[in-house]
């Protein structure tokens, strides 16, 4: 994290309480998320203030309050500062994603391990995506390599959604294919004994 925003909530925090926030602090497109533990002393509003004031990229503040959980593995957000809004455009290696951060799961954490993944799709391969979410390691994939299908399946239906468009904005529609659903039902229905053509 910048600095500046150490330096700017030094006035509010004690250095364990920073080292705490800034731990677990996200930013998603234009959304910045942390988490703020019920001892520190302090409003929240301000943290969320003056996080907006420091980070110009940043037009939203929320605090996590709850861990990630239920079958869509959503986080409950208690909003802070700026636009009240959930939904952003973030970008990683070349891509860009809508992405809804009170309605589906997603960590901008693993941009590393995405593109690793990515990197090692073979021409002409099929790649099931299970717990697809947006679809940023599907897209990925078929942006690093034009000639692979990848089956993007989630039981979320926001994130199906968010997924297709994501394929269209990124110019890969045709290589990979949103499927709403159980993966393990999906799989038996639609793999499991019927070979797909690609």
């Amino acid at each position: 994290m910048p600095h500046m925003l150490r330096e700017a909530l030094t006035e509010f925090l004690t250095p364990k309480e920073l080292d705490s926030i800034f731990s677990a602090f996200d930013i998603i497109g234009d959304i910045a998320i942390i988490k703020i533990p019920r001892s520190f002393g302090v409003d929240k509003k301000i943290i969320g203030d003056t996080i907006l004031n420091n980070l110009k990229a940043v037009k939203t503040v929320f605090s996590q309050t709850s861990s990630v959980r239920g079958d869509f593995r959503i986080r409950e957000l208690e909003y802070l500062a700026g636009e009240n809004k959930t939904e952003t455009e973030y970008r990683e290696n070349g891509c860009r994603f809508r992405v809804d951060v009170a309605k589906v799961y997603f960590s901008p954490r693993l941009s590393t391990e995405r593109l690793r993944i990515a990197m090692m799709v073979r021409d002409g391969e099929v790649v099931t995506n299970m717990f697809a979410g947006v679809g940023t390691y599907s897209v990925l994939m078929a942006k690093k390599n034009k000639t692979c299908k990848v089956y993007s399946i989630d039981s979320n239906p926001v994130a199906i959604e968010l997924c297709s468009v994501n394929a269209k904005v990124n110019k890969v529609e045709e290589n990979v294919v949103p499927l709403l659903g159980d993966a393990r039902e999906v799989i038996k229905k639609k793999f499991l004994g019927n070979l797909l053509e690609c």
